[in-house]
């Protein structure tokens, strides 16, 4: 069946921005200190520029349903591809139940203070599975929920700017002295803050996933990414430093750093409640809205490997009427369910498993990238004569050092998450070994089965 075209630039921008913009790494990033300001320069650099530039040219060349699934899939095979996707699919349900988590923490403070882990996991059941119900919904209808969230999101840092302004406009100065000797590298910082980073720039290639969706992939999809990318870039420097000027260093709360911006700079204002609820209705659904967005992308380019043979036909299935990913959703929202509850036995006296989870769903998440710039690579050198709408500007060699640089950032990041520096190798370290491990032969497995079962029906 024909997929209908429902995504325009703005849909394509808006979820992009909705997608990558993690508004809940900003105060993370702003308690490494000023330092941190070097650090989001070099990975912007380093990685983010290069990164979005290759998802746009990548998208505008080939703009079919699938996105990554099938750039890796042109440039070494349907094997590898379907490694590839597998990684990325399966790393969303482990660790969107943190995200979960997280929602229901803020509301539970906002109105149910107090409120017990099993009802907060209960409310976070629901929460997947209204998720799932969205992914269902034609995308002319779903896309909405990443747009207005992108708007929430828009409106939260619309916020943090005023709060900073008013502070220095109540105070004379700021909260923490910013300087260049400062904001200098602090190695110690990068061995937590540079795995932190790639995590919240990810995303680049995510629209594409829906590009049999799109009225004009081919000049949209490169437009979108580039003008998100620059977005986003921009809102990541400018939120640290608000969160600097009215919070000391020290005292910044990495899970509530933003509520402590606005009750310290509207102070002695009476909407001080009324600002910080509506701050946290914002973000809550700010972050629902991440989930779909991600849903919305990962499910569909899952379906597509699904579909061609490669992973399990039940990944594959999609609702007749609007060709919404059905079986991707589904099977997605039932391991997120599984995680969300398995956490809710171990997380009283041992939530420091939880938080192996969700780093080893990052390292298998990053499988996917680690193949995304090779493939981009051997694309160049292998369809020269495909018609590139975008290019990445500059000489060949130029364009391979970007590559090559982008491919060391996500090497670096996967090695840290890997060595757990400062910690035990067989407290920390070795536990993610085994879940990787385990993820990866899993996916060898459902992908050799799958393949196999292809060729018995082609033979």
């Amino acid at each position: 069946m024909e997929r209908k075209k429902v995504l325009g630039f703005w849909d394509l921008a808006l979820f992009s921005f909705c997608a990558i913009f993690g508004i809940e790494a900003i105060a993370a990033s702003a308690a490494i200190g000023p330092s941190a300001i070097f650090w989001w320069l070099v990975c912007l650099v380093g990685f983010f520029l290069p990164f979005s530039l290759i998802s746009a040219e990548l998208g505008s060349a080939y703009p079919d349903q699938g996105g990554v699934y099938i750039w890796i899939k042109k440039a070494f095979g349907a094997r590898w591809a379907a490694r590839a996707i597998w990684c990325y699919w399966i790393a969303l349900p482990l660790w969107l139940p943190a995200i979960y988590i997280a929602i229901v923490q803020i509301l539970s403070h906002m109105f149910f203070p107090g409120l017990a882990l099993w009802p907060q996991i209960a409310i976070g059941v629901i929460l997947i599975w209204f998720s799932v119900v969205v992914n269902l919904c034609p995308l002319k209808f779903s896309k909405w929920v990443p747009n207005i969230g992108s708007v929430a999101r828009f409106l939260v840092i619309a916020g943090m700017i005023a709060a900073a302004v008013l502070y220095f406009l109540k105070n004379g100065n700021f909260a923490n002295a910013i300087t260049w000797a400062n904001i200098l590298p602090d190695p110690n910082a990068a061995i937590i803050f540079v795995p932190m980073i790639i995590y919240n720039l990810l995303g680049c290639e995510l629209v594409s996933g829906a590009a049999g969706e799109m009225k004009d992939p081919k000049k949209d999809v490169p437009r979108a990414v580039i003008f998100s990318a620059l977005i986003i870039a921009f809102f990541y420097v400018i939120t640290t430093v608000t969160v600097w000027v009215v919070v000391p260093v020290a005292d910044i709360n990495v899970a509530s750093g933003i509520f402590q911006m606005f009750a310290i700079a509207f102070e002695g204002y009476g909407a001080v409640q009324s600002i910080l609820v509506m701050t946290g209705l914002l973000i809550s659904f700010a972050l629902f809205a991440e989930i779909v967005a991600w849903n919305l992308g990962e499910n569909r380019t899952v379906a597509e490997a699904a579909c061609n043979g490669e992973l399990p036909k039940v990944l594959g299935k999609v609702t007749a009427k609007s060709q919404a990913p059905l079986g991707a959703s589904i099977v997605s929202g039932v391991i997120s369910t599984a995680v969300i509850i398995v956490y809710g036995f171990i997380a009283r006296n041992s939530s420091e498993l939880f938080w192996h989870i969700v780093s080893f769903s990052l390292v298998v998440e990053l499988f996917t990238y680690l193949m995304l710039f090779p493939a981009f690579v051997a694309l160049r050198k292998k369809d020269k004569d495909i018609e590139r709408p975008y290019r990445v500007p500059g000489p060949q060699w130029l364009v391979i050092f970007l590559a090559v640089m982008a491919e060391l950032f996500i090497v670096m990041a996967m090695a840290i998450l890997f060595l757990q520096p400062g910690h035990g190798l067989i407290r920390s370290a070795l536990p993610l070994i085994v879940g990787v491990f385990i993820t990866l032969a899993a996916g060898e497995t459902f992908i050799v089965t799958s393949m196999r079962k292809r060729k018995e029906c082609h033979a």
